[in-house]
């Protein structure tokens, strides 16, 4: 250590040892207690995460299965079941979730959506999964993802698939025949901000989202905006539009080279960014009145879908009549209730609930 940090340190010790003491007798609190109380305070921290893990589920179960018709080639089959190992928990989660559900390297069953294959086939929450159609469940890096893909796989023309469980360490042969959905993952997002995204192959609800809802109607509705978003290759016309703008502002680059001026791509990144965000309103305006035929169609009331937003416009006021890359709240509220007014007088004529494109 060199003088100079000798000094500091001697400086940041003399300060410390100056400055003002507290003065009540405070009780000593042991390592031990401390530690019990980390664990009980992780426990209810587990418990609240996967509670809404669950309502997110059985919300995004109803609505990707009744309305698989309108996602056109983005299906697969559909079980109704979310399996976890040790990989599927962060390191503050992974303790408690090992205590309480004995979690693994193998996948066990936590979670089964209410009338949904699985439900419906007698699979149980706790079940550890073993094999499947006579292939064993790997554990390990990559496992999630080649479980997926061969549930994918074996659950088409949506014939049974014989799933071989281990339930109190005895085995037990299922029999799921799985139904057509949506084929775009949910993912319950553990930060405490109010937001949900969606990025054309999966859906993130954060669960401070999931705080400020009151009812499943409110989950459902954002969720089925993201869904909308999804379905309707939102993401896709994004990148596309944003590689027109780049290849145009890349034309200005070049010009400006050739005149001798060094723009250093700014014309690239500017039409890139401009073209990317055009109809922005317009994609989360699609959104909303697409989401709410989806929400509908898995039977959920619509009738105060619109209040969502002045619950919203509470929380951000700037939202009301400030315009960004989405409506105001108070455009969507309008929109929303205009949308309601359609669907109903769809369903009172007995016509089909598909949502109304231009040019058909």
């Amino acid at each position: 250590m060199n003088k100079n940090k000798l000094w500091l340190l001697a400086i940041i010790s003399i300060t410390i040892l100056g400055c003002a003491k507290p003065q009540s007798k405070m009780p000593i609190v042991s390592s031990a207690s401390a530690d019990e109380e980390t664990k009980k305070q992780q426990m209810l921290v587990l418990d609240d995460y996967l509670n809404n893990y669950k309502n997110l589920q059985e919300v995004a179960s109803r609505i990707i299965t009744s309305g698989s018709d309108m996602c056109g080639e983005k299906v697969s089959a559909y079980y109704g079941f979310d399996y976890w190992n040790n990989d599927s928990f962060s390191n503050t989660m992974l303790p408690p979730a090992q205590i309480k559900y004995n979690i693994s390297q193998k996948f066990k069953i936590l979670h089964i959506s209410p009338e949904s294959p699985a439900a419906l086939s007698g699979l149980q929450p706790k079940d550890t999964l073993a094999s499947i159609n006579n292939w064993t469940i790997p554990i390990g890096k990559g496992s999630k993802k080649l479980l997926k893909e061969k549930l994918d796989a074996v659950g088409q023309p949506y014939s049974p698939v014989q799933v071989v469980v281990l339930r109190n360490s005895i085995e037990q042969t299922i029999d799921i025949t799985p139904v057509q959905a949506c084929d775009f993952s949910v993912y319950l997002a553990p930060d405490d901000v109010k937001n949900a995204y969606a990025d054309g192959k999966n859906i993130v609800i954060y669960k401070g989202m999931m705080d400020f809802f009151k009812t499943d109607e409110e989950v459902a509705l954002v969720f089925s905006h993201e869904l909308a978003h999804n379905s309707m290759k939102h993401i896709d016309a994004k990148k596309k539009n944003a590689t027109l703008g780049g290849l145009l502002g890349l034309v200005l680059d070049i010009a400006a080279a050739t005149a001798g001026v060094n723009t250093d791509g700014n014309f690239s990144r500017l039409g890139s960014g401009l073209a990317g965000n055009a109809y922005s309103v317009d994609y989360e305006q699609e959104a909303d009145y697409v989401g709410l035929y989806f929400m509908k169609k898995a039977n959920y009331d619509i009738d105060n879908a619109a209040d969502f937003w002045r619950r919203m416009a509470v929380t951000n006021s700037k939202a009301i009549t400030v315009k960004t890359s989405h409506p105001t709240t108070s455009e969507r509220f309008v929109a929303i209730e205009a949308t309601v007014k359609e669907i109903k007088e769809k369903i009172e004529k007995g016509e089909p609930l598909i949502p109304e494109l231009k040019g058909s």
